[in-house]
């Protein structure tokens, strides 16, 4: 698997914020498509879906989008983190997405480098098998 270092722009999302429960990924994904489609808001879509967790304590979870925005129910508008990153795709399906989390770990001891803490996940579109690639990034210190 390829690690990658690279750095990343800003880019705005709008997401739905809690303590980390992946129990709540479906249920904030649809309230942010529910805030998306469902009013008559200007911000659209404008990226992939995306799950931010911050230390193991918190997480965002929605997409990306064009803009800033006032706070809609629970969702609220944020970025993705922004600086140097180490990152990989994960080909293989959401059952062992801890693979390729771990191959990001030991790149990093390998490299010396020091990830902060905050980690992401951007969600490919779907192919025509259904299946989904993910991006997985770890912020560095």
């Amino acid at each position: 698997m390829e690690v990658r270092v690279d750095t990343i722009e800003p880019s705005l999302t709008a997401v739905v914020a809690g303590p980390f429960d992946l129990s709540r990924l479906m249920p904030s994904w649809d309230a942010v498509y529910g805030f998306l489609r469902g009013t008559d808001t200007d911000v659209r879509q404008t990226g992939q879906n995306i799950a931010v967790y911050h230390r193991g304590e918190r997480m965002e979870i929605g997409v990306e989008v064009d803009r800033t925005f006032e706070p809609y129910g629970e969702v609220t508008s944020s970025s993705l983190p922004v600086g140097r990153v180490a990152h990989a795709t994960h080909t293989t399906g959401y059952g062992d997405l801890g693979r390729t989390y771990s191959a990001i770990e030991a790149y990093c001891a390998e490299h010396g480098l020091t990830p902060s803490g905050t980690s992401w996940e951007v969600y490919g579109d779907p192919d025509a098998d259904d299946h989904v690639d993910v991006e997985i990034y770890f912020l560095l210190s």
